[in-house]
């Protein structure tokens, strides 16, 4: 074993530009693949969040203040089988521990995002479910119990918040934006006529957007991903077709030695699969590292190193075979 090891080195030494490229390709390859498998989360996540701050199928009307009237106006078009009215208001979060934070505080109906009374969603990073805290907002002071609390990816200006409560709570304020429930077309250009100085977002048309421009970087990166794999199968299968021509002789002389044709494929494969297995660990552990909302890399971490490393074995398969097929005989008359 320590012969083999002994001679790992030797060949190492002498291959070091081509170990070295290996390697780095291997990273390359595993960190494309990661991103690949990463943007396809993210959009997942960012698409979702989307969906729970605006509502699938629903158009949302920026730029208030908009009144009850207003809000009716909007129905009245006949495009919308409902809506509703959110008042959005700089608070003030005050925690058991008598810190505080400011934070956004958003007012819709009871029933909406599961509110009602006292009981309340919020943004993870700032409250957690089933405790109770105290809120300053819109000149109120107020008790709210967390219901619910939720990691959010994605933070619409002016249509997300980091705490959801009943706007019965705050009283009647203006409405900061209209949050209309599509029942056909979704009536844009209407809507935009009718509040000229105001912004009118459909949500579906918002996320298809957004999934057309993540397809993109998704699509950027798989291509990034397979030429580099393509790369470190190219240069292995390069590397061991002419390691085994170039150094046909010594494998001969090994062979006529004693050294059994398991150890000489074993030699060769080490060669191989090492520096690539070694490239993909450490852009895996560089990967782990990363810490993303709504992304998990732990899920699909065996995934790109695994498919560097195939195509590490699968393109020195062949000359494995060769080195693997060498019999004594063969390595006298060689000699």
């Amino acid at each position: 074993m320590s012969s083999l090891y002994e001679l790992y080195l030797l060949y190492v030494r002498e291959r070091r530009g081509t170990v070295a490229a290996l390697f780095l390709l291997s990273i390359l390859g595993t960190v494309s693949l990661f991103a690949v498998f990463l943007f396809w989360q993210l959009g997942e996540s960012i698409a979702g969040d989307i969906q729970r701050s605006l509502g699938a199928g629903t158009v949302v009307v920026m730029g208030g203040p908009f009144s009850d009237r207003d809000l009716a106006a909007a129905l009245s078009l006949g495009c919308f089988s409902g809506g509703y009215g959110v008042s959005v208001a700089t608070g003030v979060l005050r925690y058991p521990n008598g810190t505080t934070k400011t934070v956004t505080v958003a007012a819709v109906p009871a029933g909406v995002r599961g509110v009602a009374g006292a009981a309340a969603t919020a943004n993870a990073y700032y409250a957690k479910a089933g405790e109770t805290y105290r809120v300053a907002a819109a000149g109120k002071e107020l008790t709210i119990y967390v219901k619910e609390a939720a990691v959010q990816t994605a933070f619409i200006a002016g249509l997300s918040a980091d705490i959801y409560v009943d706007r019965a709570l705050l009283g009647n304020l203006p409405y900061n934006y209209l949050v209309l429930q599509k029942a056909g077309r979704s009536c844009v250009k209407e809507l935009q006529g009718l509040f000229p100085r105001a912004a009118v977002i459909d949500s579906d048309e918002f996320i298809s957007a957004l999934w057309g421009q993540l397809l993109l970087y998704l699509g950027s990166a798989a291509l990034v991903a397979l030429s580099t794999t393509a790369a470190v199968a190219a240069l292995v299968y390069t590397y061991a077709t002419t390691m085994y021509y170039t150094h046909f002789k010594e494998f001969a002389i090994l062979r006529t030695l004693g050294l059994k044709k398991r150890g000489l494929a074993a030699l060769a494969l080490m060669l191989f699969a090492l520096p690539a297995a070694a490239g993909s660990l450490t852009a895996t552990a560089l990967a782990l590292m990363v810490e993303t909302p709504g992304v998990s890399t732990a899920q699909i971490a065996p995934i790109p190193p695994a498919v560097v490393t195939a195509a590490t074995l699968l393109a020195s398969a062949p000359a494995l075979r060769r080195l693997y097929a060498i019999t004594p005989a063969e390595a006298l008359r060689t000699e």
